[in-house]
């Protein structure tokens, strides 16, 4: 009868080192990455184009906003647009104008310099009188101050052209600013169609109602993804002692509690989760009591089974294998220090 004690002394040491590598916690829930969707502008919703707790693939319309609005605004661009393509095609053709004018004017000026020059020769052989002469000297004058101003019509119309009378139509910042404009324009009327992010799951759909006015950046219902998938535990301090990323777990879903899924561990909190509460606790005041602390650890599945999907915040079971094996002795160890206090 000796030896039944003992067997179970054997038994009960061999579990205690076998399981020495293992840390579990039933502190851990399934997440799912959701995002928010909401529209890019404001507006009034005339279409509904999903249901809740709808599988959608990404693209897919999720509803429509009143484009008549935006329309507008992209009519008026683009007649904007118009006139500012109009406007510097006709500083294009007015600067040829004055290109002409000016060669006519520089043959013209040409003509009165000789006819002056002719004119005052005669003059002094008194074969024309002064009266001719000075009508030449005159003439000569109004021709050089027609090139004088042509010219400076010309430096308008280049400035006028951004500097470069060759210039494209639409290259000029005129046009580029007026097609910028239709270019916002049209982008605010696409923002009319809100369109599925990703895959997912489209939730809360029924907060949102035909005729509802939403505003810029305002959540309308969410979206659940179907691919970003994992498990929060929060193990107590003392068991993350010698987990590390990478190391292999199990996971038990209370939603399948018959079923076990393998995994591994992704990341581990740089803090505490009660470091990161919206209300930290104070333990610089004189009622103070240890409370051991739990570490956040994020896990994923090896391969997730589209048959069992993971509901997001449902409880789990975590068991961690952290490859840290403990030396036959250490029992002995803790009874020795045990005994010597």
């Amino acid at each position: 009868m000796a030896g039944v004690p003992a067997l179970f002394a054997v038994i009960g040491y061999s579990q205690y080192v076998a399981n020495a590598p293992f840390v579990s916690t039933d502190n851990a829930y399934a997440r799912v990455a959701k995002a928010s969707i909401n529209a890019r502008i404001s507006g009034q919703v005339i279409e509904i184009a999903v249901d809740d707790n709808q599988q959608v693939r990404k693209g897919q319309i999720l509803f429509r906003i009143d484009p008549k609005p935006f329309q507008i605004a992209v009519d008026r661009a683009e007649a904007r647009l118009g006139t500012a393509r109009l406007r510097i095609d006709g500083l294009k053709a007015n600067y040829r104008q004055q290109q002409a004018e000016l060669q006519s004017a520089k043959a013209s000026a040409d003509y009165d310099q000789k006819e002056f020059a002719r004119k005052k020769a005669l003059m002094a052989t008194e074969f024309v009188s002064r009266a001719i002469y000075e009508r030449a000297e005159t003439d000569l004058k109004v021709s050089r101050q027609r090139i004088a101003s042509i010219e400076q019509q010309i430096a308008s119309a280049v400035a006028a052209l951004n500097g470069n009378p060759d210039i494209a139509i639409d290259s000029h910042p005129a046009v580029r600013e007026a097609k910028a404009q239709l270019d916002e324009a049209l982008l605010y009327l696409s923002y009319t169609t809100v369109t599925a992010p990703d895959n997912g799951i489209v939730a809360k759909v029924d907060d949102l109602q035909v005729g509802n006015y939403v505003n810029n950046g305002a959540a309308a219902f969410a979206l659940i993804s179907d691919r970003e998938i994992w498990v929060e535990a929060n193990f107590r301090e003392t068991q993350v002692t010698h987990m590390r990323p990478g190391q292999p777990a199990t996971i038990t879903l209370d939603t399948y509690p018959d079923r076990q899924f393998n995994a591994h561990v992704i990341s581990m909190s740089p803090g505490a989760g009660a470091d990161f509460a919206l209300l930290p606790p104070e333990n610089a005041t004189g009622n103070w009591v240890k409370v051991v602390q739990r570490v956040p650890v994020r896990l994923e599945l090896d391969e997730a089974d589209p048959a069992l999907p993971l509901f997001s915040g449902t409880s789990a079971t975590v068991k961690v294998d952290t490859g840290h094996r403990l030396p036959w002795w250490h029992p002995l160890k803790s009874l020795l220090t045990a005994g010597n206090s």
